[in-house]
């Protein structure tokens, strides 16, 4: 039964720096390639690995083993194509050497990605990692973190926040704005947490794509979809300094976040509100312009107003009652849910009524009308 020690440089410094070709066998022509490798970068860790193969080797050797030594090397640009060369030099070395099993011998994590390559061919009877003890942790951290970049999943979720906070940062120094720049990061990471946490976060991208759209057909929703992105913008900042100020300026004996978050609604609410109902009036309007039947989009524009009077009125009940006006606050909350109620009942009447006139033309014209 016969050994084979073998040596794998899965990006090809062997052949990139000293310029000796693949596969080398033998223990002579070993050493010579790790003197060479050597001489030309004295800090490559394949150096390591290929002494740490010919010690192994002559290991085996002094208990009078059937062993043989060999390097082989993948290609400088990896993936793919470096395997497809190991694979190839591998086959050669197995006929030359007519081994029957395999100690794989590597400079790191890396170079065992190419452990199926190996075991599609032969047996492995053993894996040794050579590396210079002061960097293992480095290089296997390293090998790591590259590994987690590459991965999509990792890559999509936790790179772009990473990188907007930086760009961030760039332009507060750019155009000296340091001291807002944290406020902008929080209010900008807050946003993307909160999209992540109702799994939304593909509504930015969603937003494009239709901005995209509209500006390849010409349609008036183009506008409407900027309007709205500025309305949220203006809304956020706006609700934003006011909870800061009422926060600086409250008493300290109250305490927490629940009521500068009550300011910031109260604030923001109606921009938020009127960033919905732009896009909304945006495609009635096409709507009208090609002629098409508005029915069930009434419901929705006094759907989205009743909403929005019922959180506007829900938060300035919450402060009114913290200053101690109870009436007030009463009178108000009440108010905002008649109001809402009152606009929800008038949007179903109208989606009600528009419904009944078309059904009715659609009747008396002998046509069958599918209602939205």
């Amino acid at each position: 039964m016969r050994t084979l020690v073998i040596c794998v440089d899965r990006d090809n410094d062997i052949g990139e720096k000293t310029g000796l070709e693949t596969p080398i066998v033998g223990r002579e022509r070993s050493i010579e390639a790790a003197t060479r490798l050597g001489l030309e970068d004295s800090e490559d860790s394949d150096i390591n690995a290929i002494f740490g193969a010919i010690k192994i080797y002559d290991d085996l050797k002094s208990r009078n083993e059937a062993v043989e030594i060999a390097l082989i090397a993948g290609d400088k640009n990896l993936g793919v194509d470096a395997d497809l060369k190991i694979g190839e030099e591998l086959d050669k070395v197995l006929t030359r050497t007519n081994a029957d099993s395999v100690i794989l011998v590597s400079d790191g994590a890396e170079d065992e990605a190419i452990i199926p390559i190996f075991q599609s061919r032969v047996k492995i009877d053993s894996v040794q990692r050579v590396v210079v003890r002061q960097s293992e942790p480095l290089e296997s951290t390293f090998y790591m973190m590259k590994k987690m970049i590459e991965d999509p999943k990792f890559s999509h979720t936790f790179l772009p926040p990473i990188g907007l906070i930086l760009f961030l940062l760039a332009l507060s120094l750019i155009f000296e704005l340091s001291d807002k720049a944290i406020g902008l990061i929080l209010g900008v990471v807050g946003i993307y947490i909160l999209l992540k946490g109702f799994g939304r976060e593909s509504l930015l991208k969603d937003l494009l794509e239709l901005i995209k759209l509209s500006l390849y057909s010409g349609r008036i929703s183009l506008v409407t979809y900027i309007a709205s992105v500025i309305f949220v913008l203006v809304g956020t900042f706006q609700g934003m300094a006011w909870s800061w100020d009422f926060y600086t300026n409250m008493p300290p004996e109250i305490g927490g976040f629940l009521l500068p978050g009550v300011v910031f609604v109260k604030y923001a609410i109606w921009w938020y509100v009127g960033a919905i109902l732009v896009p909304l009036c945006g495609k009635m309007m096409c709507m009208l312009i090609e002629g098409e039947l508005i029915v069930a989009h009434w419901t929705i524009l006094f759907s989205v107003i009743a909403s929005g009077i019922i959180v506007w009125g829900g938060s300035e009940g919450i402060l009114l009652l913290n200053e101690g006006n109870y009436p007030v606050a009463y009178q108000t909350l009440f108010l905002a849910l008649l109001g809402a109620i009152i606009l929800s009942l008038t949007g179903v009447k109208i989606s009600g009524y528009v419904r009944t006139i078309v059904s009715k033309e659609g009747r008396d014209m002998g046509l069958e009308v599918e209602e939205e």
